[in-house]
């Protein structure tokens, strides 16, 4: 999620509607990286939680919920229309999956009655700016088990101004194709420029986007004290990368 489509300086159920129609679109493979994050986490026959921030309308959640059967699910986010949307799509999973209304830079969500396994989060940290990031990573640290795993999948800021460029040009191309691929048309493509959604394209990016270089990042996941800090997955300005909390 990078660019608000009413031009506020922050998330409105607007956007959160947007994304309910388009998200499909507008996340460049979303299919192999909702595997790739479920690949990651340790799988056991054991009862355990995983927390997914900002879990919108629940298209990772139903993947994590369809993986690990033991597991339950957590799903955290500032919108109600995106909780009631996730709530509809995964009744059938029933205790396996709750629902959380919160913000994601506050601290009071940020203590647990139990330990957690798993957190992950699809296009919602880069909404935090880099201060934040770096506290929200020692919290998620403190509130995983020992071998827990913290997975992000986000839209990160580019070095240089060809880096910056690159990302703009494969993200349009990225939903040029998706839309193709998906619906045999340019319709959604179309919204996409439309509303402006390629906030590595906006010579003014919108004030809801705090894009931290990747580099930057994984130096605060180790900081944090994650162990086996990596990048698991990059593409049009968006990459996958996380860190384990040493047994």
């Amino acid at each position: 999620m990078t660019q608000a489509t009413n031009n506020t300086s922050h998330w409105d159920e607007g956007d959160s509607q947007t994304f309910i129609d388009y998200g499909h679109y507008f996340v460049p493979d979303r299919e192999i990286q909702t595997d790739i994050i479920c690949s990651l986490i340790p799988a056991t026959s054991k009862q355990h939680h995983i927390l997914d921030l900002c879990c919108g309308e629940g298209v990772l959640t139903r993947t994590l919920l369809e993986h690990f059967p033991t597991y339950r699910v957590h799903g955290y986010d500032g919108s109600p229309a995106m909780l009631e949307r996730a709530k509809s799509l995964l009744a059938g999973y029933g205790e396996r999956f709750e629902t959380h209304l919160f913000e994601l830079a506050d601290s009071d969500w940020r203590t647990l009655p139990w330990p957690v396994h798993a957190v992950v989060s699809s296009l919602a940290i880069h909404h935090l700016n880099a201060d934040q990031k770096q506290e929200l990573f020692r919290d998620i640290r403190q509130m995983l088990a020992p071998g827990g795993i913290f997975i992000l999948a986000d839209c990160i800021q580019p070095i240089t101004e060809l880096g910056l460029e690159l990302a703009a040009r494969m993200y349009d191309e990225t939903i040029h194709e998706r839309s193709l691929q998906l619906s045999g048309n340019l319709q959604a493509y179309e919204h996409f420029l439309a509303v402006g959604w390629n906030t590595f394209a906006d010579p003014e990016p919108d004030p809801l986007d705090k894009l931290s270089p990747l580099f930057d990042q994984l130096k605060w996941l180790e900081q944090a004290g994650f162990a086996d800090v990596d990048v698991f997955w990059v593409k049009a300005g968006h990459a996958i990368f996380g860190g384990r909390r040493a047994v």
